[in-house]
């Protein structure tokens, strides 16, 4: 589903990171994370942790999106990201899933996962 992957690239950007409304929009409030360090953050967690990031010149790649149907209101996002910095390094490769659910008005990120990876090539 396009629109997902909308969000899910919507939620790397610092803009929408900073913008609390953007993010309430897009994360449920029963968030919950399992980061690529394998520690757990939980929504008020995450918030804070956007809120108070600096911008960067770098920006996280994404690719290979998949979209698997759990429930009618319910899909499940898979994809590989990685980070490339502004000097053009490439590092934190990953594969991630993301639980998006239809709330009755709009779909939500409930569930987001990163699980470092061997390297790949970006396209």
């Amino acid at each position: 589903m396009e629109i997902l992957i909308e969000q899910e690239i919507a939620l790397h950007q610092y803009e929408t990171r900073q913008n609390l409304d953007e993010v309430t929009r897009l994360l449920h409030p029963s968030f919950k994370e399992v980061g690529r360090s394998g520690r757990t953050f939980g929504y008020a967690s995450i918030v804070e942790m956007m809120q108070s990031e600096e911008p960067s010149r770098g920006y996280i790649h994404s690719q290979e999106y998949d979209c698997i149907q759990l429930e009618p209101y319910v899909q499940l996002l898979l994809y590989k990201s990685a980070w490339v910095s502004e000097t053009g390094e490439i590092g934190a490769f990953s594969k991630r899933s993301s639980i998006w659910v239809f709330t009755g008005k709009n779909w939500q990120m409930k569930y987001h996962q990163g699980t470092p990876c061997p390297e790949f090539e970006l396209v």
